[in-house]
């Protein structure tokens, strides 16, 4: 009978490579953890962004106001938390709120889900005028697992990061 080499990993091998595994482990997942938060916040705060300056484009190209405001995910219309998502729309009928039927959607963006967004109280809608103005100033205060980044809104309709 011939035996060759015998292949095959020691139990001594196994639990070292288990041990190896464990630490990398331990020491990556935090990191991993806190670098998908960061990401999420990253994405919110530039989806925000990008749709306020997309609503502001088209108020001016279009010379009519263009309103934003917090998505409802339920009903697909305006609602009353900026966390879920904003809408934008030409307001054809002129009453100041969306509806479906009667007025313009422009922009639906949804955002991550965890994302905590804030603008001031009680404002459920910004209007942006034909100039692009908003005559208001405001603060979106958005937080992802207790990182926080701001953006400002000025009168003028310019928006920042603050």
């Amino acid at each position: 009978m011939n035996h060759g080499a015998e292949t095959g990993v020691t139990l001594v091998e196994l639990l070292v490579a288990l041990s190896v595994l464990a630490i990398l482990l331990t020491v990556g997942v935090p990191s991993l953890a806190g670098f998908v938060s960061s990401q999420k916040l990253d994405t919110t705060v530039q989806l925000l962004k990008d749709s306020y300056s997309q609503a502001r484009y088209e108020a001016v190209t279009q010379q009519r106001p263009v309103f934003l405001c917090p998505l409802d995910t339920a009903t697909g219309g305006c609602g009353k938390n900026w966390s879920d998502g904003v809408i934008s729309y030409h307001d054809l009928d002129g009453d100041n709120s969306y509806d479906p039927l009667k007025d313009t959607q422009l922009l639906q963006n949804e955002f991550p889900s965890g994302a905590v967004i804030v603008y001031k109280k009680n404002c459920f809608q910004i209007k942006l005028t034909a100039k692009g103005t908003t005559g208001d100033n405001g603060t979106f205060t958005m937080t992802v697992s207790e990182e926080t980044k701001k953006l400002v809104v000025s009168g003028m309709g310019r928006i920042r990061n603050g």
